[in-house]
């Protein structure tokens, strides 16, 4: 595809040097398929001109002659270029279903430049807004991974400002994506991305989530062309628009995922707590004292229960409360209560009283 359209734009530029020289128009030839049909559009413009006013018959035939030539070259560099955006937006469904497949926020800020690159753009960059800020989060730079480093290294280190940079700005502002053209003069722009890059235009577009700007996705430099347009405007408004609904999605998806997991913390917890009461109510095993109940120790609670059981054990009261999921003031308070009800003096005179109750 690409040594198409590099044939196409030699071919425009052949026609074009022929047609210049019958009318004698100035201009450079076209550098890509954008700029080819702006040139063969002039041309053939001029070149009906000329016709109308020639009256050599000579002439008349050559430049016939190239009007069929830059015509026919004429359409079929449109059709390319309608092809070529055919392409882009099938390619939109393609990455936008890519990026579905991300498990994580962090994967998805990874991939996002890489799949604007998949829609035809040498470079991108994807920023997180916080407050005023935006800041690069990810970065592609084709065959230049050093430069998508530096640009997020940048990016990060001095963030654009809302205000500052009046694109950015006016993005948020609108919710709608922009065209910036000739950059390089541009003093409304953020310089130290743009020197890095030497960007002549780009097109900016924002990223809204839950109803909310929380973030921008810039491209530049479209394979095809070597500059961007409108339609790379709306194409990659697109992009970050459903980019928005897929954010959305993974974020929801991660609190639920740690949720998930807390709940499932919390229910081994309960379920060991309640294996413990569990114990407490069972009429077996019979060999445990406690099961019994019997003079001082009947008047106990259940929770005193479950204290003198650690208790005996020798832990201390942190130990104890860990297991039982109160405070240790708490479990102090208990100590103290069953003490009184078993008529002990201290710890060591409870845990004496309850191996004279297993004697039995």
């Amino acid at each position: 595809m690409d040594d198409d359209v590099d044939e196409l734009v030699r071919r425009s530029r052949a026609v074009f040097r022929t047609a210049a020289g019958l009318t004698g128009e100035a201009g450079q030839g076209p550098r890509d398929l954008r700029s080819a049909e702006t040139v063969l559009a002039r041309a053939e413009q001029t070149l009906v001109r000329a016709l109308t006013e020639t009256g050599d018959h000579t002439g008349r035939a050559r430049l016939a002659v190239a009007l069929s030539q830059v015509s026919g070259t004429l359409v079929q560099v449109k059709e390319a270029r309608i092809a070529a955006r055919s392409a882009g937006l099938d390619e939109l469904r393609r990455s936008l279903n890519r990026l579905r497949s991300a498990i994580s926020v962090a994967e998805l800020v990874d991939r996002v430049p890489v799949e604007i690159n998949h829609l035809g753009y040498r470079r991108a960059l994807f920023s997180r807004l916080s407050g005023p800020d935006w800041s690069a989060r990810s970065a592609f730079a084709y065959a230049d991974p050093q430069l998508a480093r530096d640009l997020v290294e940048i990016g990060t280190a001095i963030p654009g400002r809302l205000g500052r940079e009046l694109p950015e700005t006016e993005v948020v502002r609108t919710r709608t994506p922009i065209l910036v053209e000739d950059a390089q003069h541009n003093p409304h722009v953020h310089h130290r991305l743009i020197t890095l890059a030497r960007t002549r235009d780009y097109v900016v577009a924002p990223l809204i989530g839950r109803g909310e700007v929380i973030g921008l996705v810039h491209a530049d430099q479209h394979v095809d062309t070597d500059r961007v347009d409108a339609f790379d405007q709306r194409l990659l408004g697109l992009f970050a628009e459903g980019l928005g609904c897929i954010f959305e999605r993974v974020v929801l998806a991660d609190r639920l995922g740690r949720l998930r997991d807390q709940l499932i913390d919390q229910a081994g917890s309960v379920d060991e707590l309640l294996g413990g009461v569990d114990r407490v109510d069972a009429p077996e095993p019979a060999a445990d004292p406690l099961a019994r109940l019997e003079g001082p120790f009947s008047e106990l609670t259940r929770r005193e229960v479950d204290v003198l059981r650690h208790l005996v054990q020798g832990r201390t009261n942190s130990q104890i409360a860990a297991e039982l999921f109160v405070s240790p003031g708490t479990v102090k308070t208990h100590v103290k209560n069953l003490l009184h009800k078993l008529g002990a003096a201290n710890r060591a005179e409870a845990t004496a009283r309850y191996h004279a109750l297993t004697r039995r």
